[in-house]
């Protein structure tokens, strides 16, 4: 494993925040009385005709653990799997589920390697930003398509690069403060 992914893995297995605290009961509750309403990025929520144009209710949460997506997905009648580099972000969720008494599937898995599921397993894929935490996209983007139906949906989150310029704590945390550029771009070369 590099050095990156396991920066990367022990920060998902520490941090938290609130992109990482699990849906209380009642967060939970209140879900269940409206059509879904899921993020893939900070602030954006995911129209539902996209979810209403799934030819089936099979869904892939990759790198999607923390104990948020996949409940409301359960609780809406998806059949979920949640693949996590994170065994304490899957956790999260195994906890709500138990709690909640929803099924949802964990597995802790490595999205820059194979994924573990058969070819056109799942009818939709949610990947709410978490590409940018890795190095090369190309494995990722190649097994989703292996693992997603045909005609399936594949809803992929993205963030804008100027968040590695600043200090995130400040970026997120201070947002009146001044931004001070603390890393050059481009991050990785």
């Amino acid at each position: 494993m590099s050095n990156y992914l396991k920066a990367n893995q022990d920060r998902w297995n520490n941090v938290n925040n609130d992109y990482t605290a699990p849906l209380t009961h009642e967060e939970l509750e209140e879900a269940k009385k409206h059509p879904i309403s899921v993020a893939l990025t900070v602030g954006k929520k995911v129209p539902l005709e996209w979810f209403e144009k799934a030819s089936g209710k099979k869904i892939l949460g990759l790198a999607c653990g923390g104990g948020q997506q996949g409940p409301i997905f359960a609780a809406k009648g998806y059949d979920v799997t949640v693949m996590d580099f994170s065994t304490s972000q899957l956790q999260k969720d195994e906890m709500v589920a138990k709690r909640e008494g929803l099924t949802i599937n964990t597995v802790q898995a490595d999205m820059t390697k194979p994924f573990p599921f058969e070819d056109e397993t799942f009818d939709i894929i949610f990947n709410p930003v978490s590409n940018v935490y890795i190095e090369d996209l190309e494995n990722m983007y190649k097994e989703a398509a292996r693992v997603l139906k045909k005609g399936g949906l594949l809803m992929v989150g993205f963030m804008n690069p100027w968040i590695y310029m600043y200090d995130a704590d400040v970026v997120w945390d201070q947002p009146d403060e001044e931004l001070l550029l603390k890393f050059s771009i481009p991050f990785n070369s």
